[in-house]
């Protein structure tokens, strides 16, 4: 798996993020819904299509309250002809914990950590992955 904060390809990285995307089994592209994630995210994606990677998922993070989240996720996977692994809501309260802990382990009844989970049961069903499986370009 290949986590890489700042959609798009960064010239200090280019020489890590290259390879690395282009060995890995499924590629997380995490973005947030504003113009400057959604450029890089193009990038990202195109790149990753050109190094033919076959199973890739968006993860949306910081959508957010007033965002309808069906109309956001219809708009992103017809965008980037991706599926959604994961839609995260801007939440004060795991911006609280300031990089304090792991907030799923201190609240894991929270629909952060509910989300969390339904993320991690999607990239580890061998049924799910398999369906991500991209075309090549």
């Amino acid at each position: 798996m290949q986590w890489n904060e700042i959609p798009g390809a960064e010239e200090t990285t280019e020489s890590l993020t290259l390879p690395s995307i282009a060995i890995c089994d499924l590629l997380l592209v995490a973005m947030r819904p504003d113009n400057q994630d959604s450029q890089g995210t193009a990038v990202t994606v195109k790149l990753a299509c050109q190094l033919e990677v076959r199973n890739m998922m968006l993860l949306v993070n910081k959508v957010p309250g007033d965002l309808e989240t069906r109309v956001l996720r219809r708009h992103l996977e017809w965008t980037y002809e991706l599926p959604i692994a994961g839609l995260f809501n801007l939440n004060l309260e795991v911006l609280q914990l300031a990089s304090s802990g792991v907030f799923s382990l201190r609240h894991p009844q929270h629909p952060f950590s509910d989300e969390i989970t339904r993320v991690a049961q999607k990239i580890t069903t061998p049924d799910f992955r398999q369906s991500t499986a991209t075309a090549s370009p």
